[in-house]
């Protein structure tokens, strides 16, 4: 696994395509949480948090689904999204986001 990470790591090509796809991937995540009545508030290409009006409801209905967020204790409006990994995953957290 280090191997293969060493490699990837020094193709300057994929790591630029794996930073586009990352940025593509949270642009879409941003775009599916403002449709879901969510403000996003921050993240990195990663992850995405936002707050919405029934985050606690909208939390309970995401873990119901297999999909783990983050909530904060000091902010209760606030979820944090990691990217969904597979069209599968994206399916799922669009499906519960509608």
């Amino acid at each position: 696994a280090l191997a293969i990470g060493r490699a990837a790591l020094g193709d300057a090509t994929w790591r630029s395509e794996a930073a586009a796809a990352r940025a593509a991937d949270a642009g879409r995540l941003d775009r599916m949480i403002a449709r879901a009545g969510g403000t996003s508030v921050g993240g990195t290409v990663l992850f995405r948090t936002a707050d919405f009006p029934d985050a606690l409801g909208l939390f309970r209905r995401l873990g119901e689904a297999g999909i783990h967020v983050r909530r904060f204790a000091e902010a209760p409006a606030r979820l944090r999204f990691g990217l969904p990994a597979d069209k599968d995953a994206w399916c799922r957290l669009w499906w519960i986001l509608r």
